[in-house]
């Protein structure tokens, strides 16, 4: 079936689009380029599947242009354009032809953004978080593991330390209970995607005792130390459900109770009574 453009109009609040009329009534608005490439004018008879298609190529110029202005904000993987696209109701043909061409002029190439993203957050981040924001971002674990794998521990330990000396500073101003001192550095860490081996060396160069003025007497040493045992009596049953050997036993027990923030004398005393 053969419709009649009667009017094509320019906007006013956008020279770069027209109005298209059919049949004396509005019809649709398109790129103005669009109005060259398919030789649109008034009094042209065009068929259904024509308008179609100018619709379809429309709707993949203002695709294309709403992709390019978010990444004139910032650099962005194909997962967030294509979450982008979608939100705004482009279909998946529009979307992945967008991104076709947006990854051949490269203003999309997720493996250079996990190199960038790599090197940003190794600054202030553990390697564990900066994983799971790449996952989340869409990137292929591939890209991950070859560009998080130049990120030494050496590396995290320092960055970690400058992070923990921070928090450490804010923490002794209002608490003097050591271990809830190293407790929330551990969380924080944790956090901020840090794993057990370095938060375990950070906390242990950061957390002075003599930095908590409050000496504990007798009688809350004592008590702590009651504490001590019945949780190590309590993991204990834990680890042993799934772990035989004895000295993975004691690894686990010991690294739980020095995350809870335990000192190893008194935990290693604690240990003398249960494997004596």
């Amino acid at each position: 079936m053969e419709s009649k453009i009667t009017k094509i109009e320019t906007q006013k609040n956008n020279k770069d689009r027209v109005n298209i009329y059919i049949n004396e009534e509005y019809a649709f608005s398109c790129s103005s380029e669009l109005v060259y490439y398919h030789k649109l004018e008034k009094g042209k008879l065009i068929e259904e599947k024509n308008l179609n298609e100018v619709l379809k190529e429309d709707d993949y110029i203002k695709a294309k242009s709403a992709a390019l202005k978010v990444i004139e904000k910032s650099f962005k993987t194909e997962k967030e354009i294509y979450k982008k696209l979608s939100s705004k109701g482009y279909n998946d043909d529009i979307i992945e032809r967008v991104l076709k061409f947006l990854k051949e002029y490269k203003f999309v190439d997720d493996k250079k953004y996990t190199e960038l993203y790599v090197k940003e957050k190794s600054r202030c981040q553990g390697k564990n978080k900066i994983r799971n924001s790449l996952l989340n971002k869409g990137i292929n674990e591939e890209f991950i593991n070859d560009k998080i794998s130049t990120v030494s521990e050496e590396k995290e330990v320092e960055v970690a330390l400058v992070l923990i000396n921070k928090k450490y500073k804010i923490l002794i101003k209002n608490e003097d209970n050591i271990l809830k001192v190293k407790r929330k550095l551990y969380d924080y860490l944790i956090r901020n995607g840090f794993n057990g081996n370095v938060i375990n060396s950070v906390i242990l160069q950061t957390v002075k005792e003599e930095d908590f003025i409050k000496e504990e007497n007798e009688e809350d040493k004592e008590k702590s130390l009651n504490e001590l045992y019945t949780l190590t009596e309590k993991r204990l049953k834990i680890v042993q459900k799934s772990e035989n050997d004895e000295q993975k036993i004691k690894r686990r027990i010991y690294d739980y109770l020095l995350r809870r923030g335990y000192k190893y004398d008194d935990i290693k005393r604690v240990f003398e009574d249960f494997y004596s």
